[in-house]
């Protein structure tokens, strides 16, 4: 495959001249210098990049995507202040950033992905976000839709173990909603406050354990309900109360009661679909390791030490579950990697050295 050399700022760098996704983080690990002048015109040499992913200050990207057409896609971590990408041809804008106060997007979007931004962010879209694809995640239950969003046609919401149909409000093009709970007990509540969306067409919920559709309002649009865990009580009441009405309905991941009373609480719970016996396993591993992370001093002299011993033999046990069942799968092990970043920042471990032991240790 061909190469080029390019150098934007942190020393020369030979990559394919095919290269379609470019990390120009800045963070250090990246194509782009930690601080100090970007050399944006290394672009020229990729013509065929598509996406682009940043991080931190703005540092003349914007423009840089204003000349060069061909980028579709950015991902921006760490974004801050006022960002205006009107002059753009972006069609998915992917961004997160507890200081980012505005964003202003291009008529050329069609997704918008925004993680963990702050309540009062100004969003600018064109007409409202009509036809807008809007997926925010926020995984706690301070939803926030900004006023200038309230066009989209489709929202997929991350919350944390509870939201309120209320923060729908006023959305009243809404066609397609999705919800993903990532934290039991997931209950979707004040359901009454749908009867707005008379343009919704298709709800899924996803392990939304705590769910009552007894309360869900009679819907005209309403055509497809899709859930993705559930309890199996509650998969029946759902077949029965859409039985004939011409609602499609699909149901997934159903999980007798007596095994969400056990592990409800458990990230692992869902690996059940596979096998109750690696489920099980997958289960008393990280209750093994939470207990443990739960009685470290972090600030002691022995809390790093102690801390590593914890997240080294969580690995272990997790290799040892692959190695006896093999159906860890990449979305699997990206559960684990969240999983382990959760019990590393319960015990003050950083980032950093977290991810270096997860891959040093991990044989899945």
């Amino acid at each position: 495959m061909p190469e080029v050399e390019v150098d934007f700022g942190a020393g020369p760098r030979r990559i394919a001249s095919s290269t379609r996704v470019l990390n120009l983080g800045g963070d250090g690990s990246s194509l782009a210098p930690v601080e100090g002048p970007v050399d944006w015109s290394q672009l020229d040499k990729l013509p065929a990049c598509i996406t682009v992913e940043w991080s931190g200050a703005e540092r003349g990207i914007v423009d840089a995507l204003a000349t060069h057409s061909n980028i579709r896609f950015l991902y921006w971590s760490e974004a801050s202040g006022d960002i205006d990408l009107t002059t753009t041809r972006l069609g998915t804008v992917r961004l997160d950033g507890a200081r980012l106060r505005s964003v202003r997007l291009p008529t050329s979007v069609t997704s918008l992905l925004l993680r963990r931004p702050p309540a009062t962010l100004e969003v600018d879209a064109p007409d409202s976000g009509h036809r807008l694809d809007l997926r925010l995640f926020q995984y706690g239950p301070d939803v926030v839709i900004p006023d200038g969003l309230r066009g989209i046609s489709k929202l997929w919401l991350w919350v944390g173990g509870t939201v309120s149909a209320r923060v729908l409000a006023g959305l009243s093009d809404l066609e397609e909603l999705t919800i993903t709970f990532g934290d039991p007990p997931g209950a979707f509540t004040d359901l009454d406050e749908l009867h707005a969306l008379h343009l919704l067409r298709s709800l899924q919920l996803d392990d939304a354990y705590g769910l009552d559709l007894d309360e869900l309002p009679e819907l005209p649009s309403l055509c497809r309900i899709e859930l993705q865990g559930t309890g199996r009580k509650t998969a029946a009441a759902v077949r029965a109360r859409f039985e004939g009405s011409g609602i499609e309905v699909t149901i997934s991941g159903a999980k007798s009661e007596a095994w969400l009373a056990a592990h409800m609480d458990n990230p692992f719970r869902d690996w059940v679909e596979d096998s109750e016996a690696f489920a099980t396993a997958a289960c008393e591993a990280y209750t093994r390791a939470l207990r443990a992370a739960e009685v470290i001093a972090p600030e002691a002299p022995e809390g790093r030490e102690a801390a590593e011993r914890v997240l080294r033999r969580f690995v272990a046990d997790l290799n040892a579950i692959e190695s006896e069942y093999g159906l860890i799968d990449t979305n699997y092990r990206e559960l684990a990697w969240v999983v382990f970043r959760n019990l590393a920042e319960r015990t003050h471990v950083p980032a950093q050295q977290a991810s270096q032991w997860f891959d040093d240790g991990r044989r899945f």
